[in-house]
């Protein structure tokens, strides 16, 4: 085992998944077996938005990119985690000054894909309040993260205060709206990020290559490169 790659992934198909509310889950089924074919192939069924994954501008943005068209210097990069545990609640929004309180007088680089670290993938994913119960981006931080011309934000928790019932108007998830909207992507349900505290690192989350892709899963990990 390599001890400086770090895996942050949940595993799709597990009881660690939450789905996104109105989403299906992760399906699977055999379309030819070691009995049958004498080899293994199974047909996977799944949302673009399912477990960790990344989000492109078109997931939110009408005329957004979509993943197949996007550099792929957007998903992989120095990372800056922002360690929020102690500033972040349930349902409670993370302001403008905790985010600059985790900075810590830290200036937000171009090339860096800024981590978002509050523990709640880790303790909470699988269960059915993961959407509805957890903390959440407020508008003006996510102005900040724009404004500092950040490649990407990477998060473990929903970014956004999610609306009562499935169907969402333009008027909901406005930190994605606003992140996208800027070509920042969005890198969700990241776990592991305990192992990178104190630590220097590159992230990695490249998505698949879908056409029109709105959104895809990731193996994100972080490759340590030295201690601080």
């Amino acid at each position: 085992m390599n001890n400086n790659i770090i895996d942050l992934t949940l595993t799709l198909g597990s009881d660690q998944i939450t789905p996104v509310p109105g989403l299906i889950e992760v399906q699977t089924s055999p379309l030819q077996t070691h009995e049958t074919h004498a080899r293994s192939n199974t047909k996977l069924t799944l949302p673009t938005h399912i477990g960790t994954h990344v989000d492109a501008p078109y997931h939110f943005i009408e005329s957004g990119e979509t993943l197949e068209n996007m550099p792929l210097n957007k998903f992989i990069g120095p990372g800056l985690l922002l360690d929020l545990r102690k500033l972040s609640n349930p349902k409670t929004s993370i302001k403008l000054n905790d985010i600059k309180e985790s900075l810590g007088g830290t200036t937000i680089n171009s090339d860096q894909i800024v981590i978002l670290f509050t523990g709640w993938t880790s303790s909470k994913s699988g269960d059915p309040d993961y959407y509805t119960g957890g903390p959440y981006l407020s508008n003006e931080a996510a102005n900040f993260l724009v404004e500092q011309n950040t490649k990407a934000v990477a998060i473990d928790f929903p970014i956004d205060k999610h609306p009562p019932t499935p169907k969402s108007t333009i008027k909901d998830f406005p930190v994605h709206r606003i992140l996208l909207g800027a070509e920042i992507p969005i890198i969700e349900n990241l776990i592991n990020l305990h192992l990178l505290v104190g630590k220097e690192f590159t992230l990695s989350a490249l998505p698949l290559k879908l056409k029109g892709g709105d959104g895809s899963a990731t193996r994100a990990v972080a490759f340590i490169t030295s201690k601080f």
